[in-house]
């Protein structure tokens, strides 16, 4: 499963109260943190909080979006290896 740039800006703009971007039966899902515990099985691949954390509160170009998808997919996709830096 890959994430995409399009998932990371749902991400940013949703009006979901503390937004994580979840894998929930192999598809990305925008959760409230405070529902988590609702999706048995999910898997966290990051907050709204913890992406602006790396990158702050700027418009990101379509290339950041697809740039830090590509760097959240490997690491879902092989978690045992070291994270990358974010692209951002």
């Amino acid at each position: 499963m890959a994430i995409t740039g399009r998932d990371i800006e749902h991400l940013l703009y949703t009006d979901t109260p503390d937004p994580i971007l979840v894998l929930h039966n192999g598809e990305p899902e925008i959760v409230a943190a405070a529902r988590l515990g609702g999706y048995t099985g999910a898997v966290v691949v990051c907050s709204r909080s913890e992406i602006l954390r790396r990158v702050g509160e700027r418009d990101l170009s379509e290339e950041d979006l697809a740039g830090l998808a590509a760097v959240l997919t490997e690491a879902i996709q092989d978690p045992a290896q070291q994270r990358p830096q974010w692209p951002a």
